[in-house]
C-alpha cells in the first residue's frame, strides 16, 4: 500500500514537472531592488539583473509592497536575452523590514532572518510581600517561518515548531505590527499582538 502511494506521489511530481516544463513555468527565488520606478530581480545564485514584468494584475499590487531588498519566490519564466522575467505569481516573501527585534506585552520576537524567528516571553511577577517583583525568563522558543502576500494590507504568515503550524496575519503600520493568530480548527482570531520595533 505504501508503495502504490509514493508511485502516486512520484507520478504527481513528474506530472506537475512536465506541466511547467511544456508552458515554460519556471520556480524562482531571488531578491527585488527598486529604480526609478522599475522593478528588478537578482536570482538568489546569481548577481545578474532582469528587469520584472508582471503579468496579473496581482503580482502588480503585491510588487507595490515590496521594499529594495526583499527576498520573493515565486513562478514565471526568465527570458534571458532580454534580461527580463516574467512573473506569474508571489508565493512566499522575507520581507527585510520584519527583521530584527519586535516587543510587545505579549513577549519579544526576534526574526532572525528570513525563515527563522525566536520567542521569549515577557517578564513574568514573583509575589514577596504582597508587592508584585518582576523576574526575567530565559526561556526562548525557537520557530520557523514563511509568509505569502495577500489582499489588502496584511501579510500571511505560518509558524511551525514540532508540535505543528499555526497561522497569523501581519499588519505593518509606521514602527509597529499587528499580529492575528487563528485558530486552526474555527478560523477565530485567537489573539492579537501588537509589536513595537526595538
Amino acid at each position: 500500500m505504501q508503495e502504490v502511494d509514493s508511485m502516486k506521489y512520484i507520478f504527481f511530481l513528474l506530472t506537475m514537472f512536465s506541466i511547467q516544463w511544456v508552458f515554460g513555468v519556471q520556480v524562482f527565488e531571488g531578491y527585488l531592488t527598486k529604480n526609478d520606478g522599475n522593478y528588478y530581480f537578482t536570482p538568489a545564485s546569481a548577481d545578474s539583473f532582469y528587469k520584472v514584468h508582471a503579468l496579473t494584475h496581482n503580482v502588480e499590487e503585491n510588487l507595490k509592497r515590496f521594499e529594495n531588498g526583499d527576498f520573493i519566490i515565486g513562478s514565471g519564466s526568465l527570458e534571458a536575452a532580454n534580461k527580463k522575467i516574467n512573473i506569474e505569481s508571489v508565493d512566499y516573501v522575507g520581507l527585510r523590514r520584519l527583521l530584527g527585534m519586535w516587543v510587545g506585552t505579549d513577549g519579544i520576537m526576534i526574526f532572525k532572518d528570513f525563515s527563522t524567528m525566536s520567542f521569549t516571553p515577557p517578564f513574568s511577577g514573583v509575589k514577596e510581600d504582597n508587592k508584585v517583583r518582576p523576574s526575567l525568563t530565559n526561556y526562548q522558543k525557537q520557530f520557523r517561518y514563511s509568509m505569502s502576500p495577500t489582499d489588502g494590507n496584511e501579510w500571511a504568515l505560518f509558524v511551525s515548531d514540532d508540535k505543528g503550524t499555526s497561522f497569523a496575519t501581519m499588519e505593518f503600520s509606521n514602527k509597529n505590527v499587528i499580529m492575528k493568530i487563528f485558530e486552526s480548527e474555527s478560523g477565530k482570531i485567537v489573539r492579537t499582538l501588537k509589536l513595537e520595533r526595538r
